[in-house]
């Protein structure tokens, strides 16, 4: 699993320095900004948000990309999850973290992978739970520099036979993100 992690982290690594090492430094002298900084966004979103008189639940995450090519980019994100059950009288406080790659097939389509790792907490301790998901979506243009995502990916990792190894309760993921660039 860690060697997992330390793979997708060089991947990501790798890939952002050989587009530093692209900077033209002429733009330096004549601009207040690199050009670099233009292809960097950032974004996030709600989900997960349930309520009732006797359960809440809610999450939120944030993204940073950088967009290699006029199809591709790549990023990570963090994610936080609030449950509440008054029933029972216990909450849950889960995090994680995830790597991202997205490619534009035909716009405004895009294929899509995301490599997940989150934390949760157990009545006996915290546990780590991964998802490798593969799928597409749709990408809507907002404004000169924003956008917004509409998802549905395959958790390739799911595992039928015991679902409580799952972070997810169906293989399915189906999402939105948004995101403005610099």
């Amino acid at each position: 699993m860690v060697k997992r992690i330390t793979l997708i982290a060089l991947i990501c690594v790798f890939y952002t320095s050989q587009s530093m090492a692209q900077e033209n430094y002429d733009n330096v002298l004549g601009r207040d900004k690199p050009t670099w900084i233009d292809n960097v966004y950032v974004g996030g979103g709600l989900g997960g948000l349930t309520w009732s008189q006797n359960y809440f639940s809610a999450s939120v995450y944030g993204m940073v990309g950088y967009r290699f090519t006029e199809k591709l980019n790549a990023g990570v994100g963090i994610n936080y999850q609030y449950f509440n059950d008054k029933i029972n009288d216990f909450s849950i406080n889960n995090y994680g973290f995830n790597f991202f790659t997205q490619y534009q097939i035909y716009e405004p389509f895009f294929i899509m992978a995301q490599y997940e790792v989150y934390f949760i907490e157990y009545f006996e301790g915290r546990r780590q739970m991964d998802a490798l998901l593969f799928g597409g979506g749709v990408s809507q243009p907002v404004g000169n520099k924003g956008f917004m995502n509409f998802y549905a990916l395959y958790n390739v990792f799911y595992d039928n036979v015991d679902p409580t190894e799952n972070y997810y309760s169906s293989p399915w993921v189906i999402g939105m993100n948004f995101g403005f660039g610099f």
